[in-house]
């Protein structure tokens, strides 16, 4: 099997995965395929920077976030931080992935370094697992951790100057 081939039908199986998981995660299945097809798209234009290693995650990484993207766009709404919403924020690191109301908190990410926003929104918008994250974003299990931390850091610290 020629090489070409061979990447064509790692890359329609790729596609695949992603696009169930897409659906998995909530996206109508005509937005999923156009997400899959934009994301084609982004690999053939970037092959040669892109390695066996790392086309994976970078797959994943792209599409995941496209879905993000256009999620929000969608559910574009003003939010206040309401006294609820803070004691939700006073909460240990267990605690407060049980009662953390995703929608609510999407305002006060706006300012937060890209990574720990996208570790924040797998981890507790999407509800995918650490191990899932670190796959997810290629890093380690402890660095995914160690950016949700910070993540909460940043939410508190802006919380905190609020009130």
């Amino acid at each position: 099997m020629k090489k070409e081939n061979i990447l064509a039908s790692y890359l329609i199986n790729l596609g695949e995965e992603v696009f169930n998981l897409l659906l998995a995660k909530g996206a109508k299945k005509e937005d999923a395929e156009d997400i899959i097809q934009n994301t084609f798209y982004k690999v053939y234009t970037l092959l040669d920077d892109l390695t066996e290693s790392n086309i994976r995650p970078w797959f994943f990484r792209v599409a995941l976030n496209e879905y993000m993207d256009l999620k929000r766009k969608k559910e574009q709404r003003n939010i206040y931080l309401t006294e609820g919403i803070y004691s939700k924020l006073q909460y240990t690191d267990g605690e407060f992935d049980a009662i953390l109301n995703k929608d609510e908190i999407c305002d006060l990410l706006k300012d937060i370094k890209q990574d720990y926003k996208e570790a924040f929104f797998l981890k507790y918008y999407y509800d995918f697992s650490y191990e899932e994250i670190a796959t997810i974003l290629d890093i380690k299990v402890n660095s995914v951790k160690q950016k949700l931390y910070r993540a909460r850091r940043s939410i508190h610290s802006k919380i905190g100057g609020e009130h």
